[in-house]
């Protein structure tokens, strides 16, 4: 006689597993402000929210936190790219690099929002909008200066999550 066994296992991408691809964003920025004074802690846990809530609803395509001078991103800039279902790797947080010059930067953020987002209705977009730790502003996107872009780290929950891409000095 032979017996067989079947088993089937269902994950969903819910608001916890977001929560914690977010706070591998968190803790990147926090490194980030331990090499270079900024963001500040109120700073972090707003983008960390707002990554995460962007994240289960499926409205971020990509988001870029770093500094900027003379309105170009410059290194270390950290830009994070959506993966829906694709992801097989879950990276440690880390590894920023500690000698960029910063000097005369402001540190900021730019958010691409996906596909999925422009279709909302505009009542959705303000009711989600209104979740937000804070409103981000209509702006052209940002360009790069000084440095060269590595695709360093996967940060996922059940196949989903983002790849980060660190924009280094030359």
């Amino acid at each position: 006689m032979t017996t067989s066994y079947t088993r089937s296992e269902s994950a969903t991408y819910s608001l916890t597993s977001a929560k914690y691809v977010a706070s591998k964003i968190a803790t990147d920025l926090r490194q980030v402000q331990r090499y270079y004074g900024r963001p500040s802690d109120t700073d972090i846990a707003d983008y960390a929210l707002e990554a995460a809530l962007l994240s289960h609803g499926d409205y971020v395509d990509k988001v870029i936190y770093g500094f900027q001078r003379n309105g170009a991103w410059v290194p270390v800039t950290l830009e994070y790219t959506s993966a829906n279902g694709t992801l097989v790797a879950d990276d440690r947080a880390g590894g920023i690099d500690r000698h960029a010059d910063t000097s005369g930067t402001v540190f900021t953020s730019f958010l691409h929002y996906s596909s999925k987002w422009s279709q909302l209705t505009g009542t959705d977009r303000d009711n989600f909008t209104e979740l937000l730790p804070f409103t981000r502003a209509n702006a052209p996107a940002p360009g790069y200066t000084g440095g060269y872009h590595t695709s360093d780290r996967t940060y996922s929950a059940h196949g989903t999550g983002f790849t980060r891409s660190t924009y280094r000095s030359l």
